[in-house]
């Protein structure tokens, strides 16, 4: 399994301390009409392309000194950054991986990662909104910026190493081609460099960040690659991260089916599997449990995990399709359809092929007597129907 341990070392801290939150793209060109037209919605003259394509953001950009603005959260939102805006001292601050730019409402400079610079357009406040120049805040982190008077239209373009994504109070960023990660926590906080994730990104990717129950400054993250043609396969990335280094990882590839597997279990501990092999990991970053699911279901196949408790398992083999529960005090293993479901729902879950083998239960939870709860999607008449199946 493609679990791995990392020696404890110190890490990079990269980026500057600064005031965050997830910001827009602006630009501004002075009209009162025109930003009374944005504050109401109204179309604006100006167009907005990001690397070729139309983008639309929430308010429309508007001009002022001869400057394109963007609300604040276009801005970061478009950029994959984390754009902050302070009330309380009237600033504005972006973060990035090696970036913090900062700047105050109507103020004539800016820092640039710790660096003062001259400023030609300032924050300025329309309705209520933040709007921030575009050029500025784009060439700060490196991507570029055209601008067409003659067809009122600001070209974006930019080749970003990064895919963003975030968790409660939380920011995150991997770098594609390196597998670097950052992290902030709280959002507001800097960027900083927690290790490297062995990744080879294909195409289509996310990342999220969960935050373990049963222990502070420990995380789970995940990271999601579809690709392929028509996207029927999946490559899964998860690392547990422990005061800001990356503790363990895991790969798994799923084809044609893939469900999110759960990052914790009932008792708070982290969860990672490569698909064939499922680590239970504590607090301190040591394997606790293990469990060789293949031997479990006598499915040679790489299987999703689904629920995970000091009693059960609740997996599915990603080809034959099947839910089933293993008891973990015998180790024996339940098709849940065969003890749910009849009929034409039945003989579906045995027959189906398309878009993929098995069944459609869908586990919801433990009910109060902690008997587990069920939904099957019906495909022929779009109905859902619940059943519970009480535990030995």
């Amino acid at each position: 399994m493609n679990i791995t341990k990392k020696a404890s070392s110190k890490l990079v801290m990269i980026g500057l301390a600064a005031m965050l939150s997830i910001a827009p793209i602006a630009f501004s060109s002075a009209s009162a009409t025109a930003a009374a037209a944005s504050s109401n919605n109204s179309k604006s003259s100006i167009k907005l392309l990001f690397n070729g394509q139309e983008y639309s953001p929430s308010s429309a950009p508007l001009f002022y000194k001869d400057s394109v603005y963007l609300p604040l959260r276009d801005i970061g939102e478009l950029l994959g950054s984390v754009v902050f805006w302070n009330a309380q001292d009237q600033s504005v601050t972006m973060t990035y991986p090696n970036r913090v730019v900062s700047m105050k409402l109507n103020a004539s400079i800016a820092t640039v990662n710790g660096t003062t610079v001259k400023l030609n357009s300032p924050v300025i406040v329309r309705s209520g909104r933040t709007f921030v120049p575009i050029r500025f805040f784009s060439e700060a982190i490196g991507a570029g910026v055209e601008w067409s008077a003659a067809k009122k239209t600001v070209s974006l373009s930019q080749k970003s190493p990064y895919v963003q994504g975030a968790g409660v109070n939380t920011s995150i960023w991997l770098n594609k081609n390196t597998g670097d990660l950052y992290f902030a926590y709280p959002f507001e906080a800097k960027p900083e460099h927690v290790g490297q994730l062995n990744v080879d990104i294909q195409e289509f990717t996310t990342i999220s960040a969960y935050s373990l129950p049963s222990a502070q400054q420990s995380y789970i993250i995940t990271v999601e690659d579809n690709y392929g043609e028509p996207h029927v396969h999946t490559n899964v990335y998860t690392a547990f991260i422990k005061d800001n280094q990356v503790i363990s990882q895991s790969k798994a590839y799923y084809f044609q089916r893939y469900e999110k597997n759960a990052v914790v279990d009932q008792d708070g501990n982290a969860v990672l599997t490569d698909g064939k092999l499922l680590s239970i990991i504590d607090a301190d970053g040591q394997i606790i449990r293990e469990y060789d699911l293949p031997k479990l279901t006598g499915k040679d196949e790489n299987h999703s995990v689904l629920a995970v408790s000091s009693s059960y398992l609740l997996i599915r083999p990603n080809l034959s399709g099947h839910l089933t529960l293993i008891n973990l005090k015998d180790n024996s293993a339940t098709l849940l359809y065969q003890q749910l479901l009849s009929g034409e729902e039945l003989e579906y879950a045995e027959m189906n092929d398309v878009p993929y083998h098995g069944d459609n239960l869908v586990f919801l939870g433990e009910t109060g007597d902690g008997s587990l709860q069920f939904e099957n999607r019906s495909l022929y008449d779009n109905h859902s129907k619940k059943y519970v199946f009480k535990l030995k």
